[in-house]
């Protein structure tokens, strides 16, 4: 084999779907760490490369991992610098997109690669800034009562139905999606990952 393999130490498929798509080798695993540990008192930018390496090395422990370049990525939505997460209920969901209606709000994504017998400790974060349109009633209603706001950061999917109502955006599509994926390609340059390409 003459080209490398990432480690993706996470279960989104929409980060799946970035990798597949780009053409970079990569096999899902399963990271163990708990990112609950790491307290809201940082920026939301240093919380988010914070759970990131987190992931990464967590798996990086093990022995069959300390070879391989593992990816860990978090991605989470602030608003006024406040970390908006993944809602519990639709009482949250409701609050979070009411507060962004009409509103810029930043999505950030905390990324690193790490890779132990090789002493990489990669890490960065991406912030992308995200204007809704005013959201009528009608909207609302239809997000809550269909769960699309289920497992997302900030209580909704770019890609989904919130297509409809994004009015601008200002950097990176993919790190909205779930990976930059041009800064991933920065850094696996960085690192000298050998990809196919």
């Amino acid at each position: 084999m003459d080209y490398d393999i990432l480690y993706l130490a996470s279960a989104s498929p929409r980060r799946q779907e970035l990798l597949t798509a780009s053409g970079i080798p990569f096999e899902l695993t399963t990271h163990c760490f708990d990112e609950h540990s790491v307290g809201q008192d940082v920026s939301p930018a240093d919380f988010a490369e914070r759970v990131a390496m987190g992931k990464a090395a967590s798996l990086s422990d093990h022995h069959e991992f300390d070879s391989r370049y593992i990816l860990g990525v978090d991605t989470i939505v602030a608003f006024y610098g406040q970390i908006l997460g993944k809602p519990e209920n639709a009482t949250i969901a409701e609050q979070n997109i009411r507060r962004m209606s009409g509103q810029w709000h930043d999505v950030i994504s905390g990324i690193a690669i790490v890779n132990r017998k090789k002493n990489i400790f990669h890490k960065t974060s991406c912030t992308s800034k995200v204007k809704f349109a005013e959201l009528n009633e009608r909207f609302i209603a239809h997000y809550i009562n269909g769960s699309h706001w289920r497992g997302f950061a900030g209580g909704y999917a770019i890609q989904q139905l919130f297509s409809l109502v994004v009015e601008r955006i200002e950097g990176s599509y993919t790190n909205i999606v779930g990976l930059p994926m041009e800064t991933l390609y920065v850094m696996l340059n960085d690192i000298g990952f050998r990809k196919e390409m």
